[in-house]
């Protein structure tokens, strides 16, 4: 190695140090998981033989940064609306992306593809450490806090048609793209520390403590698989029907996807993070973490993110996917999560208002955060 090489390893190792020593809670949470689920794989080789973990990881690695951009975009092309859209998006790209902040953002933009996968190996493990064997339990339970009518009935008189379906579906679907480009903004965001590690701790804990282990003690499919795994009378026959008719007037997108885990599951063809698993609804649960996170930035952002996560509450029944004490738990679970990581956070010392980080051999000192939020 020559002596410029060695120089800038050195240097860059200096930068790291307060870098990884910020995330050290993160990482080591983030490296157990992968740890468990590493013992898994090689437990049960023939649960996973089809999986296909290298295509996920390098496809979370990349998915992330891609939905963030085209969020800054479309915020851009919205908001800004400048005269050379692509000459905008380079020069303010290039002033925000520093070395400084791309080295801050490096912990996570390793580790969200590693968790995002040791997430699949442990959630295709539900039915091995119990199988499914909620539901009957879960659906009553609904019926019983909805004055013994199951909530998809009331919801038909809101959403009964199918384009208001058609817009739930979206709704829906678009979490995916919100929660990557907010998780992923959140990476690079050096302006408000404590809120960013709140934010990355709590969404890390609720996917480990309520996708997986929550996931585990209540196995369970979900209402549109309800009359497959009971079979006798099925309480969410009226919904399917209605979902099909109108999916023949406009695409209900989650027929099929719905269709596609059930052949997947059922022939045991691959295992991907999208397996089956109703209780509790992470879709709700990382809504609702967008919700806080959003009241803590400013009221408009804290309004409209709460509407989303009504919406997706709502979507997650509407859509047959679950059973509304799923919403509730996932809710819950993630605000319990949010308010222990904040009080966590607080009982440390207060945050650091400079990180002092070596580039190019010479330290530069870089405010993150004047007023902690």
């Amino acid at each position: 190695m020559s002596a410029a090489a060695l120089r800038r390893a050195v240097t860059l190792g200096y930068e790291l140090r307060p870098v990884l020593r910020a995330h050290a809670w993160l990482l080591t949470i983030v490296a157990l998981h992968f740890a468990l689920a590493l013992i898994l794989y090689h437990r049960y080789p023939e649960h996973y033989r089809n999986t296909m973990q290298a295509e996920e990881f390098l496809g979370s690695l990349v998915i992330g940064p891609i939905c963030a951009l085209t969020a800054y975009t479309l915020y851009v092309m919205l908001c800004v609306r400048p005269a050379h859209l692509l000459r905008y998006l380079g020069r303010h790209l290039r002033m925000y992306l520093t070395r400084r902040r791309l080295l801050f953002a490096l912990p996570v933009l390793l580790m969200m593809p590693l968790f995002a996968s040791a997430f699949t190996i442990i959630k295709a493990a539900v039915p091995l450490f119990q199988p499914f064997a909620w539901d009957s339990q879960l659906s009553q339970l609904d019926a019983t806090l909805h004055g013994g009518i199951q909530p998809w009935v009331w919801l038909q008189m809101l959403f009964g048609h199918p384009l208001l379906t058609a817009v739930v579906n979206l709704n829906y679907h678009l979490w995916f793209f919100i929660m990557f480009a907010t998780l992923y903004w959140m990476a690079f965001s050096m302006e408000h520390a404590r809120l960013r590690m709140q934010f990355l701790l709590s969404f890390v804990l609720s996917w480990v403590l309520l996708g997986n282990v929550l996931a585990i003690c209540f196995s369970s499919v979900g209402p549109c698989y309800y009359a497959l795994v009971l079979g006798g009378p099925d309480p969410y026959a009226g919904l399917l029907h209605y979902l099909q008719a109108a999916d023949r007037q406009i695409p209900v997108l989650a027929l099929d996807v719905q269709k596609l885990l059930w052949n997947d599951y059922k022939h045991q063809i691959g295992v991907s993070g999208l397996s089956i698993s109703a209780m509790p609804s992470m879709h709700v649960a990382s809504s609702m973490l967008l919700t806080l996170l959003g009241w803590r930035l400013n009221r408009k952002a804290g309004i409209a993110l709460s509407v989303f996560a009504l919406l997706i509450l709502a979507g997650s029944v509407h859509l047959g996917w679950h059973y509304a004490v799923d919403g509730y738990a996932g809710a819950l679970g993630a605000l319990l999560i949010w308010l222990a990581v904040g009080k966590l956070l607080s009982l440390q010392q207060p945050a650091p208002r400079r990180l002092n980080l070596l580039v190019g051999g010479r330290v530069v000192r870089s405010v993150l955060q004047r007023r902690l939020p």
